[in-house]
């Protein structure tokens, strides 16, 4: 099997690319030769993907954090044509990720430890799954259509401001992803105002919800170890839809930790809803960020459909 792995080396402040020979050496200790590709620009991995597969890369492993690997996905794809169709890149090749970045919340989903060794023992042991990718066309922070896929959640509200703080954050990262994301919640709800937002999941009735944070799950946690869909499944080929709604600063501050343990759901202004296509747009002149698998992209309007069974992910 020929093996290429994407590294970012910028991850979690540069720690990747100092650990990188000896996370290199226990790659191929398990696997054999690992071919490297290290990026130098937003969406390289994107690209070097792309040309990993057309080169007759068997695997590619995603070295970096939930960013990382949400470009990784892009590139198993041409570039999505907003309203287009999807076309695939390396068909039989699968996708494995080894994360070391602030969030680390899509290998949650499936129970994964943190510790290199321990992810390296999950690449290594082959269990190949079906992976589900969630496709986003929304609009571009300069105004223009756009398309993007992701796999673990994409979200609107707060969250969207909250990403934006994430990648500014320079003190805070040093206290780890949780602490992290915490930080950024606080200066996100200080920053957000509560927006009503029009939402149909596939054939249902249209809702107007006074939105804080909306989620479209294929993976489980986000914000650095929130638990926001305990019910979401990556393989099932459908999307959970968590919607946090009409809530004042004192909903939000009562019982904060409530997300992380996953129980945020017994609250009455949090709806879970579930399909395969939501739609969302927001009031004329209102602004409403998106938040795509830790990545900052752009705004509503936006239609979230998923792709049952795209990508092949071993781990």
């Amino acid at each position: 099997m020929r093996a290429r792995a994407i590294v970012n080396p910028n991850s979690s402040r540069g720690r990747l690319a100092r650990a990188w020979p000896e996370v290199h050496a226990r790659l191929q200790a398990a696997l054999g030769p690992v071919e490297v590709a290290f990026t130098d620009a937003p969406m390289a991995a994107a690209r070097l993907t792309r040309e990993a597969l057309r080169d007759g890369v068997e695997l590619v492993i995603a070295c970096g954090g939930d960013g990382t690997n949400n470009e990784v996905v892009n590139g198993f794809f041409e570039p999505p044509v907003p309203g287009g169709p999807d076309v695939r890149v390396g068909e039989g090749a699968a996708l494995s990720i080894l994360m070391l970045g602030t969030g680390g919340d899509f290998r949650k989903t499936f129970g994964a430890a943190g510790e290199v060794d321990a992810q390296v023992r999950r690449i290594a042991e082959g269990t190949l799954r079906p992976l589900d990718v969630g496709r986003v066309d929304y609009v571009a922070d300069d105004g223009s259509p756009a398309a993007r896929y992701f796999i673990n959640i994409a979200s609107f509200g707060v969250s969207g401001v909250v990403d934006r703080e994430v990648n500014k954050a320079r003190l805070t990262k040093l206290f780890g992803g949780t602490f992290t994301y915490f930080a950024a919640t606080v200066r996100g709800l200080l920053r957000y105002r509560p927006t009503e937002v029009v939402m149909r999941v596939d054939d249902g009735p249209e809702l107007k919800l006074v939105v804080n944070t909306a989620a479209v799950c294929n993976g489980r946690y986000f914000g650095g170890g929130m638990h926001v869909a305990p019910m979401a499944d990556p393989s099932d080929g459908r999307l959970e839809v968590i919607v946090m709604h009409d809530m004042g600063i004192l909903d939000l501050l009562k019982d904060p930790n409530a997300i992380y343990r996953g129980e945020h759901l017994q609250k009455p202004k949090v709806r879970h809803l579930s399909g395969t296509r939501v739609e969302a747009r927001a009031p004329a002149g209102a602004e409403v960020l998106l938040d795509i698998d830790g990545e900052a992209p752009g705004r509503l309007p936006a239609t979230f459909t998923v792709l049952p069974g795209a990508l092949t992910l071993r781990y």
